[in-house]
């Protein structure tokens, strides 16, 4: 059986800010973020903050809530902030 890679949350940043900067749609931006393991980083980092998060991730996960939606509650959340600080 394969190893399964590390997340990289420098990675993870990358992905989530080409979103902000407007060169990456949701919903390919949402891909990136699951292939990238970002619920399970998330998962890792206890806060309210997350559990909105992962409660919006779910929603998106479950076909109840669109990927723009999603990554507003992560932006609005402070993903940037927890990815840059993972990333140090």
């Amino acid at each position: 059986m394969e190893e399964r890679p590390t997340p990289s949350p420098a990675k993870l940043l990358n992905q989530f800010n080409d979103w902000l900067g407007e060169t990456e749609m949701p919903g390919r931006t949402m891909s990136y973020l699951k292939t990238g393991f970002l619920p399970e980083v998330l998962a890792e980092n206890e806060s309210e903050a997350v559990t909105a998060m992962l409660e919006s991730w779910d929603g998106w996960e479950r076909g109840n809530t669109r990927p723009e939606i999603v990554l507003g509650v992560m932006r609005d959340n402070g993903l940037v902030e927890l990815l840059t600080k993972l990333a140090a």
